[in-house]
């Protein structure tokens, strides 16, 4: 069954750190932004408000869409469809809620984010991003899917 997947992603910064989420899966341990799927019949700010609530414990105002990118594998058995959006909130006090993949939420300085696997891998677009104020964000990023 050929379908796409929606995921929602919220970009969250306090002060020059930036919330992550870390993921393990196959024995491979990555961050993301907070976020997930979009489920049928729900918008994407609704979606993105249930997850970081469900994820970190944070109720979220969704602001301006900021990133738009494909993950797709060179084999083409998934198709995950990511939707990046600034997000804010008045509390900053994050509740990791694991569940089977997620494992850990934490502040990450802005600094040591290209270092870090991050998957899809964004990094230098989401810096870029941040540092212009998205004056020249780059919107639709096309297939980041990497084998890793």
């Amino acid at each position: 069954m050929s379908n796409i997947r929606i995921r929602v992603a919220g970009l969250f910064l306090k002060d020059d750190s930036i919330l992550l989420v870390r993921h393990e899966k196959n024995g491979k341990s990555y961050w993301l932004l907070p976020g997930g799927g979009v489920e049928f019949g729900e918008t994407l700010e609704e979606a993105l408000i249930r997850e970081f609530k469900e994820e970190v414990g944070l109720t979220i105002e969704v602001g301006n869409l900021v990133l738009v990118q494909d993950s797709i594998p060179p084999d083409r058995h998934r198709q995950v469809l990511n939707l990046y959006f600034q997000v804010t909130s008045s509390d900053t006090h994050i509740t990791v809620t694991p569940d089977n993949v997620l494992r850990d939420a934490a502040y990450y300085p802005l600094s040591e984010l290209m270092s870090m696997t991050l998957h899809p891998d964004v990094r230098l677009e989401l810096l870029e991003g941040i540092h212009s104020g998205w004056k020249n964000s780059p919107g639709y990023l096309g297939n980041r899917w990497k084998d890793h």
